[in-house]
């Protein structure tokens, strides 16, 4: 089966309530090349993806130990 290819890129991220999910794959299923507005966007969505799980911990398996 040859490899899925999409129709455009895909960048999200995103706190489904135990995890976070992070998705960063072109059209041509090749890694994004992201611009500094870009990586300062996903950054964002992580944040707030990370306040999620900090308000509900319990609800996490991530392990934020440094």
């Amino acid at each position: 089966m040859p490899p899925m290819t999409l129709r455009e890129d895909r960048l999200d991220a995103w706190f489904d309530g135990s995890a976070i999910c992070l998705i960063a794959i072109g059209a041509h299923n090749d890694p994004l090349d992201l611009s500094a507005d870009e990586v300062e966007a996903l950054i964002v969505k992580l944040q707030g993806c990370l306040q999620q799980i900090r308000a509900n911990p319990g609800e996490s398996e991530l392990d934020f130990r440094s």
